[in-house]
C-alpha cells in the first residue's frame, strides 16, 4: 500500500512524501535506513493494482527459477526483476513481492495477497515446503505459458472467421439499407407489377430500415447483461453451464475446461500436494464455475472414500476415455501421467475442432453472401427484364 508520510532528517528538517510498503513497520525500517524519522504516516487510498497476466505470471516463474538456480538469493533476485523488467506490470509485482518478502512474509503468501488462483499458490507452497521452490516454479511456469500459447492460438483461430462474419454483416446492411432502397425508388416510377421476390426483398429493407435501432440494441445488451448476471453467486453456474451447451462452441469449450483440469491436477500432485489438497484448489482456477462445482462434488467423494476415478464417472461431462485412463492410472500407480496425458489428448482435440470450425466457417459465409447477393439480383433484374419488354416510361 502507499503511505503519505512526514519525517526528519538528520538536520532536523520536515521532509514529507509518498512512498509504497507493505506495513507501517517496514515504512519505518525504510526511512530509517535514509536516515529519516518517521512522525507520521497514513495510508493513501488508491486502485488496487492490476492483476498480472497467465503470460506475465509464466515470464516472472521462468526468470525466479533462472535466478534461483544461479544461486541468487530470492529477495535480490525480485530486487532485479523489479529493476529490469519490461513492461510496467510485471515489475511493480516484483517489488511488491520483494517488499513482502523483506516484512518477514513467505513467497507464497506474498503472491496471496496478490489474488490469484489458489491453485498457483499451492504449487509454490509445496515448493517452499518441500526445499524445492526452483523447480515448482518452473513446472508453473511452463504450465502457465503453455496455457498462454492455448490462449493465443484459440484466439488466432477465430479471430478471421470473427472478421469475416463482421464483413460479410457490414456488406449486407449495406446493400439491405443503401442499395436495394435506390432499386426500390427506381422501379416505384413504372406500373410495372413486382414479383415476390422483389416484394420480400423491398420489405425487408423497410423493416431493417424502421428498426435497426432495436435490431442492434439486444447484441449491445447481451454482454454487460451477460456480465452483471454472472456476479450472482446463485445465476453465474447456470450462464456458465449454458455457455457449455451452446452449438458448435459448447463441446469445445468442454475440451478446453477438461484440459485445464487435468493439467492443473497434474501440476499440483507431481508438486507434493495432496489429491484432496488439489482437488480443493482447482475450482478457483478452472475458469468456469459449473465445472468448478463439479470438481467440488469430486473433491467430497473423494473425501469420502471414493476412488478418483468413481468420482469422475458419477458425472457426465467427462468423456468416458478419461474415465477409463483415470482407472488405469490409479492402479497402475501412474496417476500424473495419466492426468498429462488427458490434458494433451483434449487439447488436440479442441485444436482439431477449432481448425475444422474455421475451416467450415469460411464457406458458410461465402454462402450467405452469395445467396443474399443471388437474392437481390433476382429480385431487381427481373422486373427490370419486364420495363425492357414493355417498354422505358
Amino acid at each position: 500500500m502507499f503511505f503519505r508520510y512526514r519525517a526528519l532528517d538528520s538536520n532536523l528538517q520536515r521532509v514529507s512524501g509518498e512512498r509504497e510498503a507493505c506495513s507501517l513497520a517496514h515504512l519505518e525500517q525504510e526511512l530509517r535506513q535514509q536516515g529519516l524519522e518517521l512522525i507520521y504516516a497514513k495510508p493513501r487510498r488508491q486502485r488496487p493494482p492490476a492483476r498480472p497476466s497467465r503470460g506475465e505470471l509464466a515470464d516472472l516463474c521462468l526468470q525466479l527459477e533462472q535466478l534461483l538456480a544461479a544461486g541468487i538469493p530470492l529477495l535480490d533476485a525480485l530486487h532485479d526483476l523489479g529493476t529490469s523488467s519490461e513492461g510496467a506490470r510485471l515489475p511493480a509485482l516484483c517489488r511488491r513481492l520483494g517488499d513482502r518478502l523483506a516484512a518477514g512474509q513467505p513467497l507464497s503468501q506474498a503472491l496471496a495477497e496478490e489474488k490469484l488462483d489458489p491453485a498457483l499458490i499451492g504449487v509454490i507452497r509445496a515448493g517452499e515446503c518441500s526445499g524445492r521452490l526452483p523447480d515448482s516454479l518452473r513446472r508453473l511456469g511452463d504450465s502457465l505459458q503453455q496455457g498462454e500459447e492455448q490462449a493465443r492460438t484459440t484466439r488466432k483461430l477465430l479471430l478471421q472467421p470473427l472478421l469475416a462474419g463482421l464483413m460479410v454483416l457490414a456488406a449486407g446492411l449495406f446493400l439491405m439499407l443503401y442499395l436495394v432502397p435506390q432499386i426500390r425508388n427506381f422501379l416505384a416510377d413504372s406500373s410495372q407489377p413486382l414479383p415476390l421476390a422483389s416484394i420480400l426483398l423491398f420489405a425487408t429493407a423497410d423493416f431493417l430500415l424502421n428498426h435497426w435501432a432495436w435490431l442492434g440494441l439486444p447484441p449491445l445488451l447481451l454482454f454487460p447483461a451477460t456480465a452483471i448476471l454472472r456476479r450472482h453467486p446463485a445465476l453465474a453456474p447456470e450462464i456458465d453451464r449454458l455457455s457449455l451447451c451452446l452449438p458448435l462452441t459448447g463441446q469445445i469449450r468442454r475440451k478446453l475446461l477438461t484440459a485445464r483440469l487435468a493439467e492443473l491436477l497434474a501440476l499440483l500432485y507431481s508438486s507434493g500436494i495432496p489429491l484432496l489438497e488439489a482437488l480443493r484448489s482447482i475450482p478457483a482456477a478452472v475458469g468456469n464455475r459449473f465445472a468448478g462445482g463439479i470438481v467440488t462434488q469430486i473433491a467430497d467423494d473423494v473425501e469420502q472414500g471414493s476412488g478418483l476415478a468413481d468420482a469422475f464417472s458419477r458425472h457426465n461431462f467427462f468423456p468416458p476415455l478419461l474415465i477409463r485412463i483415470l482407472h488405469a492410472g490409479e492402479h497402475s500407480g501412474t496417476l500424473e501421467q495419466a492426468l498429462q496425458h488427458i490434458g494433451r489428448r483434449c487439447e488436440r482435440e479442441a485444436g482439431d475442432a477449432i481448425a475444422t470450425l474455421q475451416g467450415l466457417i469460411g464457406p458458410t459465409l461465402t454462402l450467405l453472401i452469395g445467396l443474399l447477393l443471388g437474392w437481390i439480383m433476382l429480385a431487381t433484374i427481373q422486373p427490370l427484364y419486364g420495363l425492357i419488354e414493355g417498354g422505358m416510361p
